[in-house]
Parts: C-alpha cells; sequence; structure tokens
C-alpha cells in the first residue's frame, strides 16, 4: 500500500496485483476443464443404393371345386379325376408351399370330400384346407380341360417322414424312373387305355439300404402291375442316412396312356 503526499492528506490505493493473479489463476482452470467444442458442418450424404430383390409375383392358388353331382373343376376348369391329380402334381413341384385349397358344395356327401382332400394330398398336397361353404356351391365351370396328358408312369410329390429330404427322394426316383415305365409299359401291351393312380412306399435304413416295400393304395386294378411297381422299389439307390435313422417314403404315381 502507498501514500499520496499533498495538501489533501494521505490515501490509501488497492494493490491490484493479487486479484489479478487469482483471476489468471481461475481462467486458466476454467480454459482447461471446459472441453473444447469444434465447430461441425453438417453434410446430408445421398442415402446408400442397395439392390433390392424386386418382390416374387404373385403365385396361383390352387382350388378344386367340388359341385353337388360329384363333378370336379381345378380353378374352374372342369376336368376328371386324373386329369386334376396330373396337373396339382405337376404345379406343386416347383412350389416351396404345397398348398391346396378345396371348394365344396353344401350339399355334397361328406365322402365325396373327403375322398377330393386325398386325391389332392396324394398329388402332393402337404396342407389342404376347406373353403368357407356358401349356399350356391362353388362357382360354375368357365372352361374344360382339353389338354393331353403324356405317356406314362407320371410320378407325383413324394411324401416323406424321417431322415431324408423330399428333394432327396425325388432325386432318387428319378434316377430309377424307367423302371417304372417299364412297368407301365408292359400293362399297357396287356391292357390298352390302363389309366389310375398307384402309391407305393419304401423304408429305408441307415446304410440306405432298403428294409421294406409295400403297396399303399392302387385305382389300376393290375395286380401284376402294382406287383412289378413295388419290385422296382428295389431298384433303387438310396444314400446314407446315419446311424441309427431311417426313413418312409411314399411314390405316387398317375399311370396315363396318353
Amino acid at each position: 500500500m502507498g501514500a499520496q503526499l499533498g495538501g489533501k492528506g494521505a490515501m490509501a490505493e488497492i494493490n491490484m496485483t493479487p486479484l489479478i493473479d487469482i483471476v489468471l489463476v481461475v481462467l486458466i482452470i476454467m480454459m482447461v476443464n471446459i472441453p473444447i467444442q469444434v465447430e461441425k458442418m453438417g453434410v446430408k450424404l445421398p442415402a446408400q443404393v442397395e439392390n433390392q430383390i424386386p418382390p416374387k409375383e404373385p403365385t396361383e392358388q390352387l382350388v378344386i371345386m367340388a359341385y353337388e353331382d360329384g363333378t370336379l373343376a381345378l380353378n374352374r376348369a372342369a376336368m376328371p379325376e386324373d386329369q386334376i391329380f396330373g396337373e396339382i402334381t405337376r404345379r406343386l413341384r416347383p412350389k416351396e408351399k404345397k398348398i391346396v385349397f378345396v371348394d365344396a358344395h353344401p350339399r355334397l356327401l361328406w365322402e365325396r370330400v373327403m375322398d377330393v382332400v386325398d386325391l389332392a394330398r396324394e398329388a402332393g398336397a402337404v396342407t389342404v384346407s376347406l373353403a368357407r361353404l356358401k349356399a350356391e356351391g362353388p362357382a360354375a365351370p368357365t372352361s374344360a380341360y382339353e389338354g393331353a396328358m403324356p405317356r406314362g408312369a407320371l410320378p407325383g410329390t413324394p411324401r416323406v417322414g424321417g431322415e431324408i429330404t423330399e428333394k432327396a427322394a425325388d432325386e432318387v426316383l428319378q434316377a430309377g424312373l424307367g423302371r417304372f415305365q417299364a412297368c407301365f409299359e408292359a400293362a399297357l401291351g396287356r391292357r390298352a387305355g390302363l389309366t389310375g393312380r398307384v402309391i407305393v412306399q419304401v423304408d429305408v435304413g441307415p446304410s440306405g439300404e432298403i428294409m421294406g416295400t409295400e403297396l399303399v393304395t392302387s385305382t389300376a386294378e393290375d395286380a401284376e402291375l402294382e406287383a412289378c411297381m413295388v419290385d422296382a422299389l428295389q431298384g433303387l439307390s438310396f444314400p446314407a442316412l446315419g446311424d441309427q435313422k431311417t426313413a418312409r417314403i411314399q411314390y405316387p404315381f398317375l399311370l396315363s396312356p396318353g
């Protein structure tokens, strides 16, 4: 503290040095503690363009119309049972979801409805759903099937159980299909115009060995043909399934004289 001499007497002055020192120290502390803020410039970039997979085309539903008089149509195209079987088999083969709908007349006998359900299952349908009953029944046919079925024992979609896939079972059949065709050709030599549906079954063991074969059902009414097709199963070569693994496969066939 200093003193000023003069006529007016002494006057005290404040020493600012300690105060400035304190302010500087506080400023330094604040500069250290306050995070450095970096000015950011917002840049709007274009959205990433991805190769989008186009949506799949809607798949056609398969609907069997069962009318009051017992006649049938597939998607409103009138056709006999065997042709419906062949068409369903052909259209279901590439599908992942094998679904068939049955639209039956409310006055149709229940036994006939179950025959149609069995027809769809034999043709390869995994799921068979009944459409809602309508008082007027299913819509009337708009056309008649005019195509000709190809000649031969036409295989349907295999029905599998156990340790084998549908695809593997079908590949095995395709490799040995000639055996079944030979059975049918021989039968046609005895009975021209022979037609019907046949389902045969094979049981497969862990090493791919055939453990048993049998006839499940047949409308062909030809014992020699049926025995031949069951024997033809013995010529199929299945892959090994694995230790203690087995499979049961049913192979449906449509017999068409062409």
